[in-house]
């Protein structure tokens, strides 16, 4: 017989618990409740508080969170909406549209994601995190590429960062949109992973391995 997980849900409890048969979750939802009322002296909604099956509810939802399961058992997860917010402030806060100045837009950027990492570190995440950590790179290089603004500035910033002058003065005139810029060969031997670290730009990917391996 399948483990049947069940979570308590109670009002400023901070993590779900977790049972292998609803008798048993129900001990743990009473339980949980007298420790959280007697003893940290909370208010527990009796009414929105049950014992539920997290894999009889498509999509459950628990404090941003969700369990998966694969042959290794059962894991944590961002839930789908969770990430879908994530990913709709930093493509506010990198849009070319809005972003006047790129180093307090990278600062801005940490801030957020900094704060968002740090509470969903413990979900497992790291092939959706490299996927947003690439598109956010691309994102930011079309920022800077818009800030160059005219051909001519852009064509002599990037002779200066060390693309050939014929292959600058290619993509500096280039009619092209600032998406399909931003994946050339010039905007990628200038606008480098090192170099835009080093300018401020928040790796997601090494910052949650960083926070993952402490949990």
């Amino acid at each position: 017989m399948d483990t049947c997980q069940n979570i308590p849900c109670a009002r400023n409890a901070s993590r779900p618990g977790s049972a292998r048969s609803k008798r048993a979750s129900e001990r743990l939802l009473k339980s949980s409740t007298e420790y959280l009322e007697e003893k940290l002296k909370l208010t527990v909604n009796r009414e929105k508080s049950l014992t539920v099956s997290v894999f009889a509810i498509r999509n459950f939802k628990f404090l941003g969170f969700a369990l998966g399961r694969n042959g290794n058992g059962i894991y944590i997860r961002v839930h789908p909406k969770s990430w879908k917010k994530f990913k709709s402030k930093l493509k506010d806060l990198s849009s070319h549209r809005s972003v006047q100045s790129i180093k307090p837009s990278l600062c801005n950027i940490k801030v957020y994601a900094r704060g968002w990492l740090n509470y969903y570190g413990i979900a497992s995440m790291k092939n959706n995190i490299d996927d947003i950590n690439g598109w956010l790179y691309h994102r930011i290089r079309m920022c800077i590429w818009k800030q160059w603004k005219k051909p001519k500035t852009k064509v002599r910033n990037l002779i200066k960062l060390g693309v050939p002058k014929d292959l600058a003065l290619q993509t500096g005139n280039s009619r092209r949109g600032y998406w399909f810029t931003t994946h050339t060969v010039a905007i990628n031997m200038t606008m480098t992973k090192e170099r835009l670290i080093n300018s401020g730009f928040y790796d997601l990917a090494e910052a949650y391995q960083s926070v993952h391996v402490n949990y």
